[in-house]
C-alpha cells in the first residue's frame, strides 16, 4: 500500500495484531469461551477495515469543503446555505454509487485511491435549526478512529463547537 495518508508501519501493526488475535481466537476456542470468541471474531473482522475518519464541526464551518479538498474532488455538496442533511460515509468502490443505509446515513462509493485505507465521514454539523443534526453527529463519533474538528476561522469561540469538542474528548 503506497498511500500517503496511512503509514506503512500501521499496516504492519495491523498484520501483527491480526496474527495475535488469530492465536487468541484458537485459545478462546480451546477453553470454550463463546463470548471471547465472538469478541475476537469482531475485532479481526474490523482490523483491516479502512480507518474511519470523521469530520465534525458547526454548520457551514467548511466540513464538506475540507472533505472535497482532501479527496481532490467535488463529492460533497457545498452552498451558501446548509446542504449536508445526513451523515455521508465515503468508501472505496470501483464503481461510483450512492446508497441510503438509514434515515440518517448515506454511503457513497467512489473509485478514489485514498478511500482504500481511509473511510471519510462528512457530518451535518452542530448549532443548527434543523432537528437531530447534533444528535446524529454525536451518535456516530464513538465509531470513529480519527476525528477532525473544523472551527470557523472568524469565530472559533462558539459554545456549541466547544461543547461538541468536549464530547469528542470524553
Amino acid at each position: 500500500m503506497d498511500n500517503l495518508i496511512v503509514d506503512r508501519a500501521l499496516v504492519q501493526y495491523q498484520s501483527s495484531l491480526d496474527n495475535l488475535l488469530k492465536r487468541l481466537q484458537i485459545f478462546a476456542t480451546d477453553i470454550n469461551n463463546q463470548q471471547l470468541q465472538v469478541t475476537i471474531r469482531n475485532l479481526r473482522g474490523n482490523i483491516n477495515e479502512p480507518f474511519l475518519f470523521v469530520v465534525v464541526g458547526e454548520v457551514k464551518a467548511g466540513k464538506s469543503s475540507f472533505v472535497n479538498a482532501l479527496l481532490q474532488s467535488d463529492i460533497c455538496k457545498t452552498a451558501a446555505d446548509p446542504c449536508t442533511d445526513v451523515i455521508q460515509q465515503l468508501v472505496y468502490s470501483q464503481d461510483q454509487y450512492e446508497q441510503p443505509v438509514s434515515q440518517y446515513l448515506r454511503k457513497i462509493g467512489l473509485p478514489n485511491e485514498i478511500l482504500k485505507t481511509l473511510s471519510v465521514v462528512d457530518t451535518p454539523g452542530t448549532n443548527t435549526i434543523v432537528e437531530n443534526h447534533q444528535e446524529i453527529t454525536k451518535e456516530f463519533i464513538p465509531n470513529s478512529d480519527l476525528i477532525f474538528f473544523v472551527f470557523f476561522a472568524k469565530n472559533p469561540y462558539t459554545r456549541s463547537a466547544w461543547d461538541l469538542l468536549d464530547y469528542v474528548n470524553s
